[in-house]
This record gives C-alpha cells, sequence and structure tokens, in this order.
C-alpha cells in the first residue's frame, strides 16, 4: 500500500504519514530507500507533480497504522482486504 493510499484511507496530511513511515522504519532499521518511490500526480493547468512515497508491504503497513486511532486502523484493515480479494 502505498503512503498516498495510507493518508486517505485514515484523513492524515500525505507530510505526515511520510514523516510516521521515515520514524517508523528507522525504529526498526530498515532503509528507507527500500520502500521509496515516487507518483506523479495531477496539478493546474495541465500539470504534473512529482512527489514521493513509500510502497508499504502488509506487514510494515499494519505496523505503522497500529499506533494510529481504532477507526483509522479499521480503514487500513479493511483497505488491504480488499486488495487481496
Amino acid at each position: 500500500m502505498t503512503s498516498r493510499d495510507i493518508a486517505a484511507y485514515t484523513g492524515k496530511d500525505h507530510k505526515h504519514v511520510l514523516a510516521d513511515i521515515r520514524n517508523m522504519l528507522d525504529q526498526l532499521g530498515k532503509a528507507a530507500a527500500e520502500f521509496s518511490a515516487t507518483a506523479r500526480i495531477p496539478g493546474p493547468n495541465d500539470s504534473v507533480r512529482i512527489v514521493p512515497i513509500f510502497n508499504l508491504p502488509k506487514d510494515l503497513t499494519i505496523t505503522l497504522v497500529s499506533g494510529y486511532s481504532v477507526p483509522m486502523r479499521h480503514a487500513i484493515v479493511t483497505r488491504w482486504q480488499e486488495l487481496e480479494a
């Protein structure tokens, strides 16, 4: 799941999700570069912006959101179930 997906499903700002992921990866001793990517998002006047994102596997996604509120955790678990179906 991408960090943008996590932000959308939890209602958190993407910049805060990025910071949370960096902190989590640091605490787990994992290299952020292993999960780093970029996304192209539409901008004004038909422009395209390139933004940093993280692509997290299920275990790290659940680890990340386990520190969030119950509704946020539930939204992510539900989304993972949809992705797996």
